[in-house]
Order: structure tokens, then C-alpha cells, then sequence
């Protein structure tokens, strides 16, 4: 398996690279770039620096580890490695470099981790909704139900009040005569 660069953008919106091996291991770390532009023109000068060792500077860290940095035609540092446990190790680094650094190709995660937010949105909001859409449905149908219920007999009820009560004036006139009437029939027989 072949190693590859991968470019990616920081939290503080800077761009920055790292070239793995083929087994996935990070053997080289850029240093940020204010652009994907300048990232990508890094990676181009890893990958022509990397044929050269004299491009390779040795070091070691303050506890003594050593590491490697890469630098450009002009002198300027590209990146650096992982801190190894001794230099032995540091030389296999280098070695996996100049091996995997001129033909690797660049993974961009830079456009895919936006894609992969937003499917990301996209999947739990489509599972949610169905379960949204299901419960509200039952909800809105048993809302539209009971309001339905209780504004049908309000509306019934209140024209009947109107009338009722509309009625019951000329209906209380005509009560006390057909009350009177029934006992008149009574009082004649």
C-alpha cells in the first residue's frame, strides 16, 4: 500500500498536511499554512525535496528523542516528524519518506469533512422526521378530532342558545296561553 498526503484545515482555519506510510502511520507533519494554496504548494515541495538527503536535517528534542525536519531549496522548514525512540528508528523515518513522499497522492479532507457534516445532519434528521412526521400526524389527527368534536357542538350549541333564548321570549308568551288552555279543557269537563 502507497503512502499518502492528507491536507486539512484547523480549528483555527489554517491548513496543514501530514504524509502517512502505507501501513497509515503519520511519519511527517507540515507546518500551517494561512491557505490551501500554500498547503498544496508544501506538499508539491515534499515531494521534490524528499529524493534529496541533504534536504533532511536530523535533530533531537530537548529530552534527547530525534525527530527530522524537511526543508525547502531556500531554507525554509516544511515540517517535521514524530519524536522516535532512538535514531535508528528516526533513519527508517526518513527512509519511509523519501520512499513515500515523491508519488503519494493527496487525500483533501478539507472538502470531505463538510460533505461528511452535512450527510452526517442530513441522516439523523431523515431518520428523525419519519418518527417526527408519524407522531404529529397521530397528534394533528386527534387535535383536528377534538377540536372538531368540541367546536361543532359550541357552534351547535351557541346558534341554539341565540335561538333558544330568541325563542324562549316568545315561547314563554306562548307557554302561559297553551298552559291556560289545557286548564280550561280540564275545568270544563
Amino acid at each position: 500500500m502507497a503512502g499518502k498526503f492528507e491536507l486539512k484545515k484547523g480549528k483555527t482555519g489554517k491548513f496543514s498536511f501530514n504524509l502517512k506510510s502505507g501501513n497509515g502511520q503519520v511519519v511527517f507533519t507540515s507546518q500551517a499554512y494561512e491557505n490551501k494554496r500554500a498547503a498544496n504548494a508544501g506538499i508539491a515541495s515534499v515531494k521534490k525535496n524528499a529524493k534529496s538527503d541533504a534536504r533532511f536535517e536530523r535533530k533531537a528534542s530537548k529530552s534527547g528523542q530525534p525527530f527530522f525536519v524537511i526543508k525547502a531549496t531556500n531554507g525554509q522548514v516544511i515540517g517535521k516528524s514524530q519524536m522516535y525512540a532512538n535514531a535508528v528508528s528516526m533513519e527508517k523515518g526518513i527512509k519511509s519518506v523519501k520512499t513515500n513522499a515523491p508519488t503519494a497522492d493527496t487525500n483533501d479532507l478539507t472538502e470531505a469533512k463538510p460533505t461528511a457534516k452535512k450527510a452526517a445532519k442530513k441522516a439523523p434528521a431523515k431518520k428523525k422526521a419519519p418518527a417526527k412526521k408519524k407522531a404529529p400526524a397521530k397528534k394533528k389527527a386527534a387535535a383536528k378530532k377534538k377540536p372538531a368534536v368540541k367546536k361543532a357542538p359550541a357552534k351547535k350549541k351557541a346558534p341554539a342558545k341565540k335561538k333558544a333564548i330568541a325563542k324562549k321570549k316568545p315561547a314563554a308568551k306562548i307557554a302561559p296561553a297553551k298552559k291556560k288552555a289545557p286548564a280550561k279543557k280540564k275545568a270544563k269537563k
